[in-house]
């Protein structure tokens, strides 16, 4: 496997793990919840750092959704 080929899956790797639960929660009956994924809790905390540094709801969207994908990449790597 080449070196580029360990660092593609690495990142798929890292942007899948965004898919699962911020905060999955178990209520007294036992039922799971799962909320909002790692990856929308992140997306929706830059969306709205973007904003208040007064971007375009376009641009705060596009910006929040590369910062997730490179945020993930990166704590994976630790």
């Amino acid at each position: 496997m080449t070196p580029e080929k360990a660092n593609e899956m690495n990142e798929e790797r890292a942007l899948e793990n965004g898919n699962d639960s911020a905060f999955p929660n178990q209520d007294t009956r036992g039922f799971l919840h799962y909320g909002l994924t790692k990856r929308e809790y992140i997306a929706t905390q830059l969306m709205a750092a973007a904003m208040a540094g007064h971007c375009s709801p376009e641009e705060a969207l596009g910006r929040a959704i590369k910062g997730v994908d490179l945020l993930l990449i990166e704590l994976n790597k630790k």
